[in-house]
């Protein structure tokens, strides 16, 4: 089990939408891009608002002097202290405002030169203050903001009707259709997943779709943007960008069509031979190591990185991918996919989960068209070498695990925390041979360790300001999984050695052997009972937070401890924690005991289960339950 506190309060956020409907409304709001757009529209011979004039006859003949030549000066102005002498070689031609250089300005850390305009040709540009342009081969309707830098950079250049990757409609979890969602820039993966799943609300997806035109036409744009203190270096094409302050593009292949959201606090970085096209980058996002992005929406803080290929997808935030390829797919915050792998067509706004090396999940097996879809569900882990066949839906049984190397076959399972896994045993005949065996909550004790591990990682490493992200695993909306789950199980009554789905409904494409149908519903007992008597304890304290919990709460405990008083409740509550610390130290520890019996050394070069970090947690909550528990009974 894992160490949830399901009195924990949310982190402060907007609340995501709820419906389509809101979801135009989330599309009509502020918006970075459109506030751009209508700067350009209020002055667009002057954006960045310089206090300009013309060149003087001395300025002209120092820059003509030192290699620079323009089509038409009058159609050239400068700042009030312009310094012609940071004029360099350089080919003016159309409207073009120069803003004063006189600082030197970081190009690298520790890397600082002279800000002007060196070896460079502008056309129809906008330069703020302190800025340094230096190679740039060609560079055409653009503003660049003050202190930004454009070096050795082949062309940066706008169509004059620039939509900087919005507009798309993304082909999520169904690679033909179906289900798009538009792209707009400050999108959630909360909006995105609404839209996508509610296609049956025609009205709502009415109101998306038109005012994400209205979002569209609000944005085009006749000119692109670098903004303050942005950096474009080594790079050889930027087309249509908007380029957002701080942002890094350094050593990239390519930048089309795109809007990078980037701010001094999250900057945005491109680098190292990415290509990104079509799309949109928020705060905080990087895209390295020659991967590609294409069509796509990449949200707050995600990554992708070492040759990975992502698109029509739109990425959640805290998720990096590594390696692999994405298509068609929404994925949502903290996936772990870091390897070679496949994920085509799913439908994971809840993420969490984790996509190991060589697992294929999405690839069409049919031969037909490729219009089938896969819903991972929160936290579910797909295995080494593991394969899933489409169509398959595991959004009822979160955190479940797909065990190394199987194959699973079209199916819904709908049991939480579930082990499925190629039989270790033989299975009756009557098993056709393509099924696999299930283990309904056989993470909640096996991999303990695992589950609060991720509840301590998700809390470390989000960096995320704009979703709502529960890192909770025990809580309401699956725990509510939990008990239907167990509920089915207990329904039986004709009792069979093995079981499939049209004996218990969930199963899928899977077999249940009785012995562990009774072992499943003893740890879904336990787990339920566990989050009802911390709802219990929350109320006694006077700080239950969640709203109708205290009636779920009466209920559980009323079942499985019917007639104990609170005290008994309460130091069952602490048994039940004491024991779930055991459970995390205990499948910590099998791996300790499995690696000192397989590497030599192993102990000198890892913690010992005792001394792990997660463990120590896991008993540091159980200890801290204990104490306000003894409060409440004191008082």
């Amino acid at each position: 089990m894992t160490s949830d506190d399901s009195n924990d309060s949310t982190p402060a956020c907007a609340p995501p939408p709820a419906t389509a409907a809101e979801v135009a409304a989330a599309i009509a709001g502020p918006s970075e891009l459109v506030e751009a757009a209508r700067q350009v529209a209020r002055r667009r011979t002057n954006v960045i608002g310089l206090l300009l004039r013309d060149p003087t006859r001395e300025e002209i003949a120092v820059m003509e002097d030192r290699g620079c030549r323009c089509d038409d000066w009058k159609l050239v102005q400068v700042a009030q202290d312009f310094d012609a002498f940071r004029v360099r070689r350089t080919h003016l031609r159309g409207r073009c405002l120069l803003g004063r250089f006189q600082a030197e300005i970081e190009v690298l850390p520790g890397l600082k030169l002279p800000s002007g305009i060196y070896d460079s040709t502008l056309v129809d540009c906008q330069v703020g203050n302190d800025c340094l342009i230096e190679g740039v081969g060609f560079a055409a309707n653009l503003i660049i903001e003050r202190e930004a830098v454009l070096f050795d950079v082949a062309s940066v250049t706008c169509s004059g009707s620039a939509r900087f990757g919005c507009g798309a409609e993304l082909p999520l979890a169904c690679e033909v259709g179906g289900r798009e969602v538009p792209v707009w820039a400050e999108m959630t993966v909360d909006a995105a997943a609404v839209v996508a799943r509610n296609r049956q609300d025609a009205a709502g997806i009415a109101a998306v779709r038109q005012a994400a035109e209205a979002y569209l036409k609000a944005i085009t744009s006749p000119v692109a943007w670098v903004r303050r203190g942005a950096r474009v270096l080594h790079t050889e094409r930027v087309h249509d960008a908007y380029i957002g302050a701080s942002a890094l593009v350094d050593h990239a292949h390519e930048l089309r069509n795109t809007a990078v959201l980037s701010s001094a606090a999250e900057p945005v970085r491109i680098s190292g031979g990415a290509a990104v096209a079509d799309s949109v980058l928020q705060w905080g996002v990087h895209v390295d190591g020659n991967a590609i992005v294409r069509r796509s929406a990449l949200l707050e803080h995600s990554g992708v990185d070492c040759h990975a290929t992502v698109e029509d997808s739109v990425i959640g935030p805290n998720t990096h991918v590594q390696k692999g390829e994405i298509t068609a797919s929404l994925v949502g915050p903290f996936v772990g996919f870091h390897h070679q792998s496949l994920l085509i067509a799913a439908f994971w706004p809840e993420g969490k989960g984790n996509i190991a090396y060589g697992a294929m999940v999405g690839s069409n097996h049919t031969g037909r068209a490729s219009d089938q879809e896969v819903w991972p569900g929160e936290g579910v882990f797909f295995g080494l070498g593991s394969a899933v066949r489409l169509p398959a839906n595991f959004s009822e049984a979160p955190y479940s695990l797909v065990s190394m190397g199987t194959t699973t076959l079209p199916q819904r399972v709908a049991f939480p925390f579930s082990l499925i896994a190629i039989p270790a045993d033989p299975l009756p005949e009557r098993v056709p041979r393509a099924f696999n065996e299930i283990q309904p909550g056989w993470v909640l004790g096996e991999n303990a360790y695992g589950l609060v591990r991720n509840e301590l990682k998700y809390a470390k490493r989000d960096k995320s300001r704009r979703h709502t992200i529960d890192y909770k695993i025990l809580r309401p909306g699956i725990m509510r999984l939990v008990k239907q789950a167990r509920d089915r199980l207990r329904a039986v009554t004709a009792i069979k050695d093995v079981y499939l789905e049209g004996d218990i409904d969930g199963l899928g494409k899977n077999a249940l052997r009785e012995s562990v149908r009774l072992q499943a519903i003893a740890i879904y007992d336990r787990c339920l009972l566990r989050y009802a008597l911390r709802l219990l304890l929350g109320e006694t304290e006077g700080r239950l937070t969640i709203p109708g919990s205290a009636e779920i709460s009466h209920e559980l405990v009323a079942e499985l401890l019917p007639g104990a008083s609170l005290a008994q409740r309460l130091q069952r509550l602490v048994e039940i924690e004491l024991e779930n610390a055991r459970l995390v130290q205990e499948s910590k520890g099998k791996d300790d005991e499995r690696g000192a019996r397989t590497i030599p050394g192993y102990k000198d070069a890892h913690v010992a289960a005792a001394d792990d970090p997660v463990v120590k947690s896991a008993w540091e909550r159980a200890e801290k339950t204990r104490q306000r528990v003894a409060a409440v009974l004191k008082g």
